[in-house]
């Protein structure tokens, strides 16, 4: 009955179907039961953290932030049924993050630089000097807590996409961050979206009905630890900026296919909203998004170090 419905749920032949029963996973972990009383919605509870799913939404929200899926969820028979492999690299990681070796070295990647501005706004704001402003505020304050950090550029110098992830190799990273700034053609587009590296045999977030991706890049090694790297420092951010919510997704991009660390790409904002750009263009400003992403990056250390944190000045 259940491989029946699986293909039911999925649309696909049953014996390809690899679907989870989400309320049977989350309570393994030790949640309690589903809370709503509403049909087509699911709320469970652990301590501190609430995880809310509905039906044929796809994302899921833990504690508010937005977590984008790469397939809907479906409420069938009153349960819930999940992609597997959504469970295993986006959900599970959160409520239940695997521990490893705690993190010292962190490379923060400042985007673009030198002959490449970024976006350029109305005002003039060039995108490769306001993200290199918060890199060297997100350095100082993790130097400060003890972390050995580098950027991946000082200055406005010119840095191919490549050599981004393989400076942060051979530098042997624990942890990549990438950080820019957005834009859109409408100027009501806002808020913070975090990325982390498309998963074997999904599409990308923005491209939902495109091709699934067929092989795995390097990136692709450290899935879950991705995914709980670009939920901590989503939610820290989102926290300390008040700004809008646009989920953690998922995306190929090219420096984060070839890290050797868990890594991820933030964009803080949009030069072309009137509400983000003036956020960015204080130094107040600047310094809070900062220090969403120190402790986003902080979180995650907590979250899954085995070894003591770096000892605080």
């Amino acid at each position: 009955m259940l491989i029946l419905l699986c293909g039911i749920v999925f649309g696909v032949p049953a014996a390809m179907a690899q679907v989870v029963n989400f309320d049977t996973e989350i309570r393994e972990k030790g949640f309690g039961k589903n809370e709503s009383r509403e049909r087509g919605v699911g709320s469970w509870r652990k301590g501190p953290t609430r995880v809310e799913i509905q039906d044929r939404k796809r994302y899921v929200l833990v504690n508010g932030s937005r977590l984008y899926l790469g397939h809907s969820p479906s409420f069938e028979h009153g349960k819930f049924f999940l992609k597997k492999r959504d469970w295993e690299k986006r959900i599970e990681p959160i409520v239940a993050p695997p521990k490893t070796k705690s993190p010292r070295c962190i490379v923060i990647d400042p985007g673009h630089g030198g002959r490449d501005p970024g976006k350029v706004n109305k005002r003039g704001m060039f995108e490769k000097n306001y993200v290199l402003d918060i890199s060297k505020r997100v350095a100082r304050i993790l130097k400060a807590r003890g972390y050995t950090v580098l950027l991946t550029r000082e200055g406005d110098s010119t840095l191919e996409l490549q050599e981004r992830p393989a400076r942060a190799n051979r530098w042997r990273a624990d942890l990549f961050v990438s950080i820019h700034l957005n834009s859109a053609s409408s100027s009501s587009a806002r808020g913070i979206e975090t990325f982390a590296l498309t998963p074997v045999g999904e599409a990308s977030t923005g491209d939902p009905g495109g091709s699934a991706k067929s092989a795995a890049d390097d990136g692709n090694a450290r899935d879950p630890l991705n995914t709980l790297l670009a939920f901590k420092v989503h939610s820290a951010l989102i926290a300390k900026t008040d700004a809008e919510d646009r989920g953690v997704k998922y995306a190929n991009f090219a420096v984060l296919r070839t890290l050797k660390c868990p890594g991820v790409l933030v964009e803080c904002g949009f030069l072309t909203n009137a509400s983000d750009t003036a956020l960015v263009s204080t130094k107040n400003g600047r310094e809070r998004i900062a220090a969403g992403i120190a402790a986003g990056i902080e979180a995650y250390v907590r979250s899954v170090g085995t070894a003591p944190s770096p000892r605080r000045k």
